[in-house]
């Protein structure tokens, strides 16, 4: 799920894979973090849109690395594991397209226009455990 979201999961943990419990620990607080206007337990495609240009500090359009790092923590263990997962033309900065739009097709699996608490807990949790498998 390639979304900003998790940029909102500052948490420090170095060198070492997270358990189930951490995991899903990381997830319930990247939603919490994105779910803000209206806080209803539904995240809406504007309210991401509005976290991206939030983070977009230059605002040239793009999330650069160091944009990145400090949506999600500069000590947050899978900063750049997620960043390249979510920089699908590998050219160091992040879209809208690439941060927003195919996250939020990812997760939103029954097509209406809002992705629920379990669409976003499945996605994360899915791609949190893939990159920490590889990368932690």
């Amino acid at each position: 799920m390639k979304l900003m979201v998790f940029a909102s999961l500052a948490v420090i943990v170095l060198g070492q894979h997270l358990n189930t419990h951490e995991l899903q620990q990381l997830v319930d607080a990247g939603f919490v973090s994105l779910d803000v206007n209206p806080k209803d337990n539904l995240l809406e495609y504007d309210e991401l849109v509005t976290l991206f240009n939030q983070k977009d500090v230059d605002g040239d359009g793009l999330l650069s690395m160091t944009e990145f790092q400090a949506h999600v923590g500069a000590d947050f263990l899978f900063a750049e594991p997620l960043f390249n997962n979510y920089d699908v033309n590998k050219d160091q900065k992040l879209s809208v397209q690439e941060f927003v739009d195919n996250a939020y097709h990812a997760m939103n699996t029954n097509g209406d226009t809002q992705v629920t608490r379990h669409e976003f807990d499945h996605y994360y949790t899915q791609l949190l455990h893939h990159l920490n498998q590889h990368h932690g």
